[in-house]
């Protein structure tokens, strides 16, 4: 019995707890991350906790221009970040995150990237969502960038694109709206 145990920070990795871990600890206040077994164990068991975001770890990262680096997260994210131009490709196989592809769900696009290259992001097929942060830089899309994503329906152009590649969004088979600056 801990009688004086009030504050315990729970890691989002823990993937069990005995049911009596805490028992007699009547102050115990957990600190979960949303979503995981601790948040459910807490619950559960009637344990007062608080919850914090979950927060995911890149799983793996690289190089995809001279300034501009890649990391996919487990949430199935893939960011690109840096600055300037991302690295053309002659073909999807020539991606960095090639063995990520059918994982991707999400592309968020660097504030200070200028480019997309040539087949950057083609054949990611579960893809869902493609995101460009706010204050973002981007000035070229390469030709079969997004080519063949069916799940994306809405694409929001950065103001600051001024060519667009082509087949670039070309068999984007759900796509419906696009917003393209002037």
């Amino acid at each position: 019995d801990c009688y004086e145990l009030e504050n315990v920070y729970i890691p989002q990795g823990l993937e069990y707890i005995y049911f009596s871990a805490f028992y007699g600890s009547d102050k115990v206040v957990l600190n979960v991350a949303k979503g995981t077994y601790a948040e459910e164990f807490a619950n559960a068991n009637g344990i007062k906790h608080t919850t914090r975001e979950f927060i995911y770890r890149a799983i793996a990262s690289g190089e995809c221009g001279e300034d501009v680096t890649w990391e996919f997260y487990e949430n199935g994210e893939l960011r690109i970040c840096g600055h300037g131009q991302m690295m053309n490709y002659t073909s999807y196989k020539q991606q960095p995150w090639a063995n990520y592809r059918h994982l991707i769900k999400k592309i968020v696009i660097g504030a200070d990237v200028t480019s997309i290259g040539n087949f950057a992001f083609a054949y990611s097929q579960n893809v869902e969502s493609i995101e460009f942060e706010v204050g973002s830089k981007l000035e070229r899309i390469g030709m079969l960038a997004f080519i063949n994503l069916p799940k994306v329906n809405e694409v929001t152009l950065p103001d600051t694109v001024t060519y667009l590649g082509a087949y670039a969004f070309g068999d984007c088979y759900e796509l419906e709206s696009v917003y393209i600056p002037q």
